[in-house]
């Protein structure tokens, strides 16, 4: 059919030879169909973005904030930094779990303290229960051990026949360090430490501390020893020593009482016997056959020796020894002369104490028969 007439028609960019174009001609205020408006702005995509990033950020310090349980936390740690060491992850201390303290061992129980007492002439009671009688003269073992060291003299009185009684007591050994004790009857005035008198001044004197060791008193406190001797005032030298050791010393006019308490020791023996548990062989014989009738040469602890003196009465007392129990004192004295052979006239001390020493009451056997 025969074409129409020609119309301006849309046929795609570049495919036609014309283009459109609208413009607008101001005809004055309300006299046109078109005006100048502002659209209206959309805020609530904005508030979308805001509030999703709000939330973001809630997210992440919730991550970073919530509390960690009490075990190794490795922290991951997003950078756009260059890589980098590592830092070690650490573990954050614990409460380190209570533990059951170990089991405190039992101190080892004490050693048992036993007693030995001298009273009189000298009646003697030992740690376990003997009761040897020495009555010659010189000076003797009371407790001879590795540490402690006792010794007592005894001195025949007037009053005793020239029976002895313990007349001083001297303590020392390597218990003491060196030191030395000595304790005499009230008429010779002997209260000394390493030779210096102590103790003297106005009754009752303060203690004396030896040497950090230990300390003296001297007082009128004390348990006696023999309760006949209450009649008198008493004056009574404690020593509180190392080792448990406590010797008390009565002094009376011409004799002295004795108490010693202490915990058995390493070859323990002497006029207190043996400590042993066994009262039998604490005889006035089996000591001296033990230790000898007297303290041997060079363990002297005393300054020197006191002379021996063997009375009247004491020659006849060996008299009425039986001729068996007397042969058998001079073989037994005879042999301990290896004990001491330097000491004049110890023969009859010795004899008189294996004659009579089973005798607790010799003094009165003496009175007895006329003496």
């Amino acid at each position: 059919g025969e074409e129409g007439p020609a119309v301006i028609t849309f046929v795609g960019p570049g495919g036609g030879d014309f283009s459109s174009e609208m413009t607008y001609k101001f005809v004055g205020e309300g006299r046109g169909d078109l005006a100048m408006v502002a659209p209206h702005r959309m805020y609530w995509g904005r508030i979308a973005g805001v509030s999703a990033a709000v939330l973001v950020l809630a997210l992440i310090l919730a991550v970073m904030l919530w509390p960690r349980p009490a075990t190794t936390t490795t922290t991951l740690l997003i950078t756009t930094q260059p890589p980098t060491t590592p830092t070690p992850a650490t573990t954050p201390p614990t409460t380190p779990a209570p533990t059951t303290p170990a089991p405190t061992a039992a101190p080892m129980p004490s050693a048992p303290i036993a007693e030995c007492t001298f009273w009189g002439d000298p009646h003697i009671q030992t740690f376990d229960g003997g009761r040897p009688s020495f009555y010659g003269e010189g000076e003797q073992w009371i407790v001879r051990s590795q540490e402690v060291w006792i010794q007592g003299r005894y001195m025949g009185t007037k009053f005793t026949k020239g029976l002895a009684a313990t007349n001083k007591v001297v303590v020392g050994g390597p218990f003491l360090k060196g030191h030395v004790v000595e304790v005499g009857t009230l008429e010779s005035g002997e209260l000394t430490v390493d030779g210096q008198p102590v103790l003297y001044e106005a009754f009752p004197p303060p203690k004396h501390n030896l040497a950090g060791l230990g300390n003296l008193t001297y007082s009128e406190q004390g348990e006696l020893v023999d309760a006949a001797a209450g009649i008198w005032e008493k004056r009574v030298v404690r020593m509180d020593l190392p080792k448990n050791v406590t010797v008390t010393v009565f002094r009376w006019k011409n004799y002295i009482d004795l108490r010693v308490r202490m915990p058995r020791q390493l070859d323990q023996d002497g006029s207190c016997g043996n400590f042993n548990g066994d009262a039998t062989d604490d005889t006035t014989e089996a000591i001296q056959l033990r230790i000898g009738a007297r303290v041997a040469p060079g363990e002297l602890l005393f300054g020197h020796r006191a002379a021996l003196h063997f009375t009247p009465e004491e020659e006849r007392l060996l008299e009425t020894c039986a001729p068996a129990h007397k042969a058998n004192a001079l073989k037994v004295c005879s042999t301990m002369e290896l004990q001491g052979p330097h000491i004049p006239g110890q023969m009859k001390p010795c004899l008189i104490n294996n004659c009579l020493g089973a005798n607790e009451h010799a003094l009165k056997y003496a009175k007895s028969i006329g003496l």
